[in-house]
């Protein structure tokens, strides 16, 4: 007889209060009546529910104990010849492999027992047939089981497609998806039961066109759907298959009005539609110049590489498909999956936002239709590194794109602020350069958003970018900290002598970089600084301050120009200074841009600076 709801309320609070509770109920009957929950016919799916998290909190500790009892008890009613014992034994073991994957595979890889299914699955009841396929097909969903479960039982889930149960068909179908998606497991399916390649891509393409039609059926029950959409998220990593969902509005509609706010929402159905959003608007994961390195050298050797990517999974393919999801409302369902969502469906709207912001074109759409609010919600309440980082991502491509003070609420604005630093941190080069860039828009918008970038510490963490060997996110830095000189306890960093001298050297090594937007942004900061008498003398006392000054000067960019000429301006307050900049011709080059730029913002600081010079040198502007 079933626990009841009460029941199993009472020993799950007791397993969160009491500290020895979990350890006294692992070795008690009870633990064993708890097990029973998942295949009695009693049971509620309430009860089922409570049942669960209560072996999802026992195996928070795992122990020997744990293990043990779970294989003896659930062996015991393995090797039972009475239904309502398999049924136990089946249904206990699919929690299992949810819950903790290895115990579910020690029990599964018992000797004999594939061989016993194999053996025994036709003569079964309907009832009994359908648990044990419940059990391969959730055994399916972790590699070393899947490539078990291939070799020893393609075939017989081959035939299960066939049954005339839906439940079964179902089941079994979503199995063998599972199985025929992995190249390792599908390749020793092949090999052990002579199934030809041919043959599993066709099978593969009738369980995909049978998922598809269980979805758009108004009549499949929940389960059945829930099942069918299960298989279709696996079969949606195949290229082919993102092209079908995508260009099937049906479909697609079908799937997004399955998702609905509710206090009691289908967790299966809603996370198989995250699956999917991730899946089809995935991007092609780009190799680093070091792999893309190894790759060549491999095909020189004359080694075997991997397949030639399939053209469906190309920029123009994906860019469309994320284009038809946003069309039809995608947006919208992943506001709400996100209200009752798991972790796990969390971590999957995160990247289907991520995902869908990588053309810049759809940024103002997501932020018009709130996708900008999820996310930031998303980032508020996550506690997962992993979620917290591809919300990051997301935003920060946003904040990339669009004013912040229109894409994000002021309060919201200044919460990024620490998100993107974290970004900073990491190692992948694409989040440091895209982080840096958003803080850099942030720096745009007011001096309390740069003055909070300086109070969370992060002009060590931007600067430390500055010497990234990559040259995007090497520039990026330079900009945000240009954007950074506005701020008040940023400029004093930079122009007080004892916190200055080294960050105004590598300022000015930065000026004489090959890369124009780097020169671009540290010769900014340095024109920033130099109404800085300190900062002056300090580029003046250098060995090449003047000499990298002058280069800029005698650039043909007329923004470097004027930069030049702005810096020179300033320095030629400092008699000191004026003496360096006459010895090295730098009157006579501001002397012929008087004659020869256009440019009337460069003209007009370079007589400026002519006239500084001229009150020390006895120069005066226009002469030679």
């Amino acid at each position: 007889m079933a626990l009841s709801v009460d029941a199993l309320n009472s020993h799950l609070h007791s397993i969160v209060t009491k500290e020895d509770y979990a350890d006294t109920l692992i070795i008690s009957d009870t633990f064993s009546l708890i097990l029973q929950t998942f295949g009695s016919p009693s049971a509620t799916e309430q009860s089922k529910s409570i049942a669960s998290v209560i072996i999802s909190k026992l195996f928070e500790k795992p122990s020997d104990t744990l293990t043990r009892r779970c294989e003896d008890i659930i062996n015991k009613w393995l090797d039972s010849t009475e239904k309502q014992d398999k049924l136990f034994a089946y249904s206990a073991l699919t929690t299992l492999f949810q819950v903790n994957a290895q115990t579910g595979a020690n029990i599964l890889n018992k000797e004999g027992l594939l061989e016993d299914i194999e053996d025994c699955i036709e003569f079964e009841s309907d009832d009994v047939k359908l648990a044990m396929v419940e059990t391969l097909s959730q055994a399916c969903s972790h590699n070393n089981s899947r490539i078990t479960v291939g070799v020893k039982l393609s075939n017989c889930l081959s035939n299960m497609v066939n049954s005339k149960d839906e439940r079964i068909k179902m089941a079994a179908s979503v199995a063998l998806t599972k199985i025929l998606l992995d190249a390792k497991a599908a390749n020793k399916a092949e090999t052990s039961q002579s199934i030809s390649n041919q043959d599993s891509n066709s099978t593969s393409e009738k369980l995909t066109q049978l998922f598809q039609n269980l979805v758009i059926d108004a009549n499949s029950s929940d389960q059945a759907r829930a099942n069918a959409i299960e298989g279709l998220a696996y079969a949606s990593l195949k290229p082919p298959v993102k092209e079908l969902i995508t260009n099937h509005p049906t479909l697609l509609k079908v799937l997004f009005s399955l998702v609905k706010p509710s206090d009691k929402p289908n967790t299966a159905i809603n996370y198989g539609i995250a699956v999917i959003m991730a899946n089809i608007t995935a991007y092609r994961k780009k190799l680093t110049e070091s792999e893309e390195q190894a790759l060549k050298l491999r095909k020189l050797a004359g080694e075997q590489t991997t397949i030639d990517p399939d053209p469906l999974e190309s920029e123009k393919y994906v860019i469309n498909r994320c284009k038809k999801v946003i069309t039809l409302g995608g947006i919208s369902v992943l506001n709400t999956l996100t209200k009752t969502a798991s972790q796990s469906t969390v971590q999957l709207v995160a990247q289907a936002f991520l995902n869908l912001a990588t053309d810049q074109t759809n940024r103002g759409l997501i932020v018009q239709q709130s996708g900008a609010k999820t996310l930031t919600s998303i980032l508020s309440k996550s506690t997962d590194e992993n979620i917290s980082t591809l919300a990051t991502q997301a935003l920060a491509k946003i904040a990339i794109s669009l004013d912040p003070r229109l894409a994000f609420h002021s309060t919201n604005a200044s919460d990024l602020v620490r998100p993107f630093l974290n970004l900073c941190k990491s190692e992948n080069e694409l989040c440091q350069f895209e982080s840096l860039m958003a803080l850099t828009n942030l720096c745009s918008v007011d001096d309390a958003l740069r003055h909070h970038i300086y109070t969370l510490n992060g002009i060590p963490v931007i600067e430390n970018l500055q010497f990234s060997d990559n040259t995007l996110v090497r520039r990026a830095a330079t900009e945000c900290l240009c954007n950074l000189m506005f701020c008040e306890p940023v400029f004093t960093l930079y122009s007080t002598p004892s916190t200055a001298s080294n960050r105004i050297q590598i300022t000015l090594a930065l000026s004489d970089v090959d890369d124009f937007e780097t020169r671009r942004a540290a010769s900014g900061a340095l024109a920033i600084l130099s109404t800085s008498p300190d900062v002056c003398q300090m580029i003046a006392d250098r060995p090449r301050g003047v000499d990298v000054v002058l280069d800029l000067l005698n650039d043909e960019s007329p923004e470097l120009m004027h930069r030049a000429a702005e810096i020179f301006k300033n320095m030629a307050t400092l008699e000191g200074a004026v003496e360096k900049m006459v010895r090295k011709g730098v009157h006579e080059r501001l002397i012929t841009l008087l004659k020869e730029c256009k440019v009337e913002s460069v003209v007009g600081t370079a007589a400026e600076a002519l006239r500084e010079i001229g009150k020390y040198a006895g120069l005066q502007a226009g002469d030679k």
